[in-house]
């Protein structure tokens, strides 16, 4: 990342710092995090990270030495680099095995790890969620759309249940899988949302993290995401079954550039040239990441900044 003195048409410049007084991985990263002229750390920001390129988060100096490559993480918790479209990359350790990592897109960014569930688990997991009992899919309404009484079936009209580790070993098995491919604890992770797609019916386009300012005057949905430093970082989407046509995960905005990028995000930095929202009803444009019975989409809802990802 160039340092945010530097002009958006620059090239990142590399950086050379003086190693060897660090005492600490914690001197480390505040040195790096100097050096690039972040911001200082905020009271709930989660403090910057090191980690090497399986993943693992470095905890001292020597570990930091002896990595051929480090990784620092402003985020705070690690995040697969993209690289380029098309890129594979193996992730150690995922259920016993290695996964392949293969990138679908720069912006935002998306993954695909086939053969992630074997057949069997995925129709454990529709069992369940049949035994569970589907409901109308319900989300949380945006300020102007609870004001205008805004029914939720013109956002979304699928059916979904929620499954815990406790409904069964199969669902406590994948919950670990998925925080071996991520490297974020499975404590971290949400409880299983089964979506089921009749025919025709859908889900619009959205983001999988809160932007704040459309929820002006719903606090309780501030206090929950602590005021934007916790929020949902990633997304892992299971595809359970094959279709002949159709069921396609769309991203509408993709390969759209990032307004202003070394900000902090913000109402001002919503919409800039080429970054128009599209029709979020439309199926028409955008990446379309079709079914694929066993394998998962992994996408990142934030930049490594820490910032929501619009696109």
């Amino acid at each position: 990342r160039p340092s945010s003195a530097a002009s958006s048409a620059a090239s990142p410049r590399p950086e050379e710092l003086e190693a060897g007084g660090w005492g600490s991985i914690r001197e480390a990263t505040e040195a790096i995090g100097l050096a690039l002229a972040l911001a200082p750390l905020e009271p709930l920001q989660t403090p910057w990270g090191l980690f090497d390129s399986q993943g693992r988060r470095l905890k001292d100096v020597a570990e930091l030495r002896r990595a051929p490559v480090a990784f620092f993480q402003e985020i705070g918790v690690w995040t697969w680099p993209a690289v380029r479209e098309g890129f594979e990359q193996r992730v150690e350790g995922v259920g016993g095995s290695t996964a392949v990592l293969r990138t679908l897109s720069l912006r935002p960014k998306v993954f695909e790890v086939r053969d992630f569930l074997s057949k069997g688990e995925t129709e454990e997991v529709m069992r369940l969620g049949e035994q569970q009992g589907l409901h109308a899919s319900k989300g949380m309404m945006q300020s102007k759309d609870r004001d205008r009484g805004t029914a939720h079936s013109q956002f979304r009209t699928s059916k979904q249940a929620w499954l815990s580790n406790s409904l069964s070993p199969v669902v406590k098995e994948l919950d670990g899988r998925v925080a071996e491919l991520t490297r974020v604890p499975a404590s971290h992770n949400e409880p299983v949302q089964l979506l089921r797609y009749g025919e025709g019916q859908y889900y619009h386009a959205h983001n999988d993290w809160t932007e704040l300012e459309l929820y002006a005057d719903q606090p309780q949905v501030w206090i929950d995401s602590h005021f934007g430093f916790q929020g949902r970082l990633a997304t892992v989407f299971w595809y359970l079954n094959d279709v002949a046509q159709g069921g396609e995960t769309i991203f509408p905005k993709h390969g759209q550039p990032v307004c202003e990028p070394l900000s902090r995000g913000g109402p001002g930095t919503r919409h800039c040239e080429g970054s128009e929202d599209p029709d979020m009803t439309s199926c028409a444009k955008g990446l379309k990441v079709p079914p694929r019975q066993g394998s998962v989409v992994l996408w990142y809802n934030f930049h490594p900044s820490g910032r929501g990802d619009r696109n």
